[in-house]
């Protein structure tokens, strides 16, 4: 979360909430990699962040995100770019007052190794279905094209849709879209309530889409310039919505 309040942008974060609607939602993504030695702190940290807003009754929000790499994003939903020159923690730092917000802050910048922003935004005419709630536990495949395809790229995106909507695939994916700040691409979003069931909703896909689907991964990779993925888990414990500090 490195300086929240500097709002450049890293790489999808959300509301579970938002991720449910079907209307295209935009997110300025934070993230942080942290030191392994200085884990247990930086979620020290990230409680004291929520309980500070909670207490103050911050009026934003943000969900966050543990990957399997020690990484963290924090996805902060906005409505334009504009939103990025807004200091979202102007409020809890007058309330808790300069020096002990600032304080706050400083002891984030101790637990971390590097940190970067970027922009996305969900796609929901190229997803299939949504995470019930509960099923915290994500694997995202982030995708990269090779560039003079975004047509193409779209095309293959609403074939997948086609697919697990004719085979009646119960489980999903969400779709999103990096605008700015790092290298265009996508992230494929699926779920599950631990790694496990998401491995056996994966197994059961593939058995449901067969061959069909072989061949459109390997159409997909011709215009494919890298892909990779990352698994970890949504964590409402430390994820803030102003819901959440209404009901204290």
């Amino acid at each position: 979360m490195k300086r929240i309040v500097l709002i450049l942008f890293v790489a999808v974060l959300m509301t579970t909430s938002a991720l449910c609607q079907q209307k295209a939602q935009r997110f300025a993504v934070y993230e942080d990699q942290v030191k392994p030695s200085m884990n247990a702190k930086y979620w020290e940290c990230m409680k004291k962040v929520k309980a500070n807003s909670v207490q103050h009754k911050l009026n934003a929000g943000w969900t966050s995100v543990a990957f399997d790499d020690n990484s963290y994003i924090h996805m902060v939903p906005i409505t334009n770019f504009a939103d990025l020159d807004k200091n979202m923690f102007a409020e809890l730092e007058t309330k808790m007052g300069k020096e002990a917000h600032q304080a706050m802050w400083s002891e984030f910048d101790q637990c971390i190794e590097s940190s970067k922003s970027f922009i996305v935004t969900s796609l929901p005419e190229f997803s299939h279905s949504s995470p019930p709630q509960g099923e915290n536990y994500r694997d995202v495949l982030y995708w990269q094209i090779i560039p003079g395809n975004e047509k193409a790229s779209e095309d293959l995106l609403k074939e997948w849709v086609k697919l697990y909507d004719s085979k009646k695939v119960p489980s999903g994916f969400l779709t999103f879209k990096v605008l700015f700040g790092s290298e265009p691409g996508y992230a494929i979003v699926s779920w599950g309530k631990n790694e496990a069931d998401a491995a056996a909703k994966a197994l059961k896909t593939r058995e449901l889409i067969g061959e069909e689907g072989g061949k459109l991964w390997q159409k997909t990779m011709l215009i494919t310039k890298s892909y990779y993925s990352k698994r970890g888990d949504v964590l409402p414990d430390v994820s803030y919505s102003v819901a959440v500090a209404g009901s204290n």
